[in-house]
């Protein structure tokens, strides 16, 4: 299956992986403001300046296994895997950045993502692991992932994905986080978020990150960074954290971008 012209927006929280970057934040409560002028649940656009680019998706997740077994459970046959858009880094190493897309019913947590490095022939020349980059995936949503290898394999031609694991979230502890006043622009080589992030939640939440993705035209990733905030910094319900994110694409035609944040609730 394949995956093009994504159209969500998200907000979360995670670590820098992809090039160097700042955080500012500051609190605040949520003033009665109108609603952002940019669309939340919509493709964000850049300024029409950059030429949008063109890409090809990878194999969606096999239902048969090479040595002929089924080793993929009812939960990972029905997460659609996309890309990956692999990157040269200055260090030596490939980065592989894509998406996975939910279509159970229910929200799915632990997803876990395999790349393999292949020749032209479709001989496998190295295989990395890493997880969604998105604690709880709902239904319907997406969320990215990230792998990376130290080298780049001779011979080396392309990359296939595969969703290895992940399960039904028995229990919805995670937090309900909105996004308000979303800008976005480049500065210099650079492309700047500056985003307020609102607890919806009857409770307060902890454990927060945001993470932002840069896309081209057809939704490939050319910018991925996730930031976590300190463990013990805590949003009440109603309360506002605003913050700037900046991030330094590693893929050209760079058009548009998407946010998300996350968080866990603290009970009672």
């Amino acid at each position: 299956m394949q995956w093009q012209r994504w159209r969500w927006l998200w907000i979360w929280v995670g670590v820098l992986v992809a090039g160097c970057g700042q955080l500012w934040s500051s609190e605040s409560t949520p003033a009665p403001t109108r609603e952002p002028t940019l669309p939340l649940l919509g493709y964000t656009l850049l300024p029409p300046t950059v030429a949008p680019g063109a890409w090809v998706l990878q194999t969606a997740t096999p239902l048969i296994a090479a040595d002929g077994s089924t080793p993929f459970s009812p939960v990972t046959m029905r997460l659609m895997i996309v890309g990956p858009a692999c990157y040269n880094t200055p260090v030596g190493s490939l980065v592989c950045l894509g998406q996975v897309h939910n279509t159970l019913d229910d929200p799915v947590e632990q997803v876990t993502v395999e790349v393999q490095l292949v020749a032209r022939d479709g001989t496998r020349l190295a295989v990395g692991e890493g997880l969604l980059s998105r604690w709880l995936l709902p239904a319907g949503a997406t969320g990215p992932y990230r792998v990376l290898f130290e080298s780049v394999p001779e011979g080396y031609a392309g990359a296939v994905p595969v969703v290895t694991a992940g399960r039904i979230a028995p229990n919805n502890h995670y937090a309900d986080l909105a996004l308000r006043q979303v800008s976005g622009r480049f500065v210099l080589n650079q492309y700047q978020i500056t985003l307020s992030v609102v607890n919806k939640s009857a409770l307060p939440a902890d454990h927060l990150a945001v993470t932002m993705l840069l896309l081209n035209e057809s939704g490939q990733i050319t910018g991925f960074r996730q930031v976590y905030l300190d463990a013990d910094r805590r949003l009440n319900p109603g309360e506002s954290l605003a913050m700037t994110l900046k991030v330094i694409p590693q893929g050209p035609n760079t058009v548009g971008f998407e946010a998300f944040a996350e968080g866990v609730l603290v009970p009672r």
